[in-house]
């Protein structure tokens, strides 16, 4: 697919909390949808439509939309910015998005909360218009046989006795943005505030034809929201995910099905006082081709998306922190066994494995590998061959004084539900094996893959909020864009890892291990691999 027309998103409006209760954000195109903001779904979207310039209107004073679109988008689309203040409308924040573009071209214009996966042509006027509940929420066209508008209906409180109607979307796609400017200064002139005033000036030039949306996500209304986060919902390990809305339950099928086998085993063998930490099992099915649970499905966050992209002060994340050190006492309490050449192998033979599996993908791991020294952001850090020594008699250390435990085994942020509000947790994705399958393992390792999210910044990297430069084939610089609250929360979690006696230099060892152990599995991403492999070394240098 072709589009050449640039790309308008309004984002300047406030979240109406009337229609979209959700407290940890300011901004409906920040607001997280399974991993990604609202925002980043539409931008993918509009990249995979090759629409690779677009014009974000946003609050002047939106800093968190700003950056996060300057640092994650940079490199992969053309984003400029038309900056409006809060008491403006609708109409002067898209007459500023289309002052901003200074071409003659047709346009899309998207609203801010507003997802569409179809297909779009640059060829012909047109909107989006899908079904509706209530008229009052929605603008309703009225449309001829052949699709084209011939009267617009704005949030009527009246019912409206007409049949054929249907409501506008939030996309629209308009030929001429020379027509489109004079259209939205004469709605403005006019004294009106809704977008529909100036579709129908323009309309009345132009004739903009109908387009039914057949995937189409709203995040401006609560129900629809609920709705759309269902069915984006993105599977990891899974074949697929399947969400039932009215029993709130989701089933997960795999037909790779040792790692879903050993999560069902996981829940299955976990004390009665844990499983109220989990969601429950509804039904389970295991044959030798396929695995496939069905549990309570929780509508709460993750908390890699309200570290990404909330809006949460210390205060907040100071006591998220406390309530997640509390749970890991509390399951850590638990006790297992386990031998140390059990432990051995998760610190030690896993990670070889892992160095050979990168060394086996490309040629460039084997010239990285055998170096002996990295130079990262100015300074030299010695390399794993190096270090390997260490390294074994290190790992070799935590297995011999370990205390096996029951064990999450990927305890961080993407992993964890959390109800702000009232303080739940719920724990999602267990890995279910350590060094063996089963419950138990050291529950450093958990704490540390906490302090891989919180201070390591790997939900950042993931998302690719980064740069990364290669200046030769041993020397690299790269920034990691965290948020104002990534220290504050980075220097609690270290207070906790001592209040809760455990020994921080220990703890970043396996966090280090844990960064140059993950580089394989994301092969296809090579600057994230580069960024995962040189902060897994930056720990390793620092406590050995």
């Amino acid at each position: 697919m072709n589009s050449n027309s640039p790309a308008i998103i309004l984002c300047g409006g406030n979240i109406n909390y009337s229609n979209l209760p959700i407290g940890t954000n300011v901004s409906n195109a920040m607001i997280p949808v399974n991993g990604k903001p609202v925002i980043g779904w539409i931008l993918d979207d509009l990249i995979a439509k090759n629409i690779l310039q677009v014009v974000v209107v946003l609050q002047t004073q939106n800093h968190q939309l700003y950056n996060f679109l300057s640092w994650a988008y940079q490199g992969r689309i053309q984003v400029d910015f038309a900056f409006v203040n809060e008491a403006g409308t609708i109409l002067t924040s898209l007459l500023n998005g289309l002052n901003a573009i200074n071409q003659p071209c047709g346009v899309h214009i998207i609203l801010g909360d507003t997802l569409i996966q179809d297909n779009v042509s640059s060829d012909t006027d047109f909107v989006f218009v899908g079904q509706y509940d209530t008229p009052r929420n929605w603008c309703l066209v009225e449309a001829d046989k052949q699709g084209l508008i011939q009267q617009f209906y704005d949030k009527s409180k009246e019912k409206i006795h007409k049949a054929g109607l249907t409501a506008l979307t939030g996309y629209y796609h308009l030929t001429d943005i020379t027509l489109a400017k004079k259209a939205t200064r004469e709605a403005i002139n006019s004294g009106a505030k809704e977008l529909s005033v100036m579709l129908d000036f323009y309309n009345k030039q132009r004739k903009i034809k109908i387009q039914p949306a057949q995937r189409w996500f709203d995040f401006g209304h609560i129900d629809h929201f609920v709705q759309a986060k269902r069915s984006l919902l993105q599977s990891r390990f899974f074949n697929s995910l399947q969400i039932d809305p009215v029993l709130s339950t989701v089933t997960k099928r795999s037909q790779k099905s040792a790692k879903l086998a050993d999560e069902l085993n996981w829940y299955k063998l976990l004390p009665e006082q844990l499983k109220l930490l989990t969601p429950r099992i509804i039904e389970q099915e295991t044959s030798d081709n396929e695995v496939i649970i069905t549990q309570e499905y929780y509508g709460y966050p993750n908390m890699a998306e309200l570290y990404l992209y909330g809006n949460l002060d210390g205060q907040i994340w100071n006591t998220a922190l406390q309530n997640l050190f509390k749970v890991h006492k509390l399951i850590s309490s638990y006790k297992g066994e386990l031998m140390p050449e059990e432990i051995a192998d998760m610190y030690w033979a896993k990670t070889l494995e892992r160095m050979d599996m990168l060394r086996e993908q490309e040629p460039e791991w084997r010239t990285w590998l055998e170096a002996d020294t990295l130079t990262i952001n100015g300074q030299t850090f010695q390399n794993f061959n190096l270090l390997r020594e260490r390294i074994e008699q290190k790992a070799n250390a935590l297995a011999a004084n370990a205390q096996a435990t029951v064990l999450h085994g990927d305890y961080c942020l993407s992993n964890i539900l959390y109800d702000i509000n009232n303080h739940i947790v719920r724990l999602i994705d267990p890995r279910g094996s350590f060094g063996k399958a089963g419950i138990y393992g050291d529950p450093r390792y958990d704490v540390a893959k906490l302090r891989h999210s919180i201070c390591g910044l790997y939900d950042y990297i993931i998302a690719d909020i980064f740069s990364f430069a290669q200046l030769s084939d041993t020397d690299f610089e790269y920034s990691i864009y965290a948020n104002d609250s990534y220290a504050d929360a980075a220097a609690a979690f270290d207070e906790q890892v001592v209040a809760n006696n455990y020994d921080l230099h220990e703890i970043k060892f396996i966090e280090g291990l844990l960064f140059v152990s993950m580089v394989p599995y994301h092969q296809g991403k090579p600057m994230r691999q580069k960024l995962m492999y040189l902060t897994g070394i930056q720990l390793l240098n620092q406590v050995l």
